[in-house]
């Protein structure tokens, strides 16, 4: 190389050393989900239909997807499924141990809405639940007594 592309290089190489570092942009924090109501802030979706154009062709098949679940509810939602007599299959599976959502699969008898059926399961969980929140405060009541 001559002489004039050697300084040309360096003149190149000092451009851009030259230049201020940039410093990282900085990551915003997540903000907590907001309950008020008068507040315009968008909340999360808890559930949602995963291919809602085919839910309404057939209603007896539906697949949701429930967010900020896990076994528990997945669970419990399956075995109240499983033993009604509308229901013909009934699944879940968490698509990543790291994913905060389950997915839920319900086929009903031909003619029977399975989102109805599956607003009845969350129905006799959510009772489920609320007798074993009665009963775990009594008991807690009479021990502290």
């Amino acid at each position: 190389m001559g002489k004039k592309s050697e300084k040309k290089v360096v003149e190149e190489t000092m451009e851009v050393d030259e230049q201020p570092a940039e410093e990282p942009e900085a990551v915003p924090e997540e903000e907590p989900e907001v309950e008020d109501e008068d507040l315009n802030v968008p909340k999360k979706k808890k559930m949602e239909i995963l291919d809602p154009k085919s839910f309404e062709q057939d209603p007896s098949n539906l697949t949701l997807i429930l967010y900020e679940e896990d076994h528990t509810i997945g669970n419990s939602i399956k075995h109240i499924l499983s033993r009604m007599d509308e229901v013909e299959f009934c699944g879940y599976n968490v698509p990543h141990p790291l994913e905060d959502k389950i997915l839920f699969r319900v086929q009903t008898k031909d003619g029977i809405n399975a989102l109805e059926v599956l607003v009845k399961a969350f129905e006799s969980v959510e009772q489920v639940f609320s007798t074993i929140r009665g009963k775990f405060e009594a008991a807690y009541e009479k021990s502290i007594a």
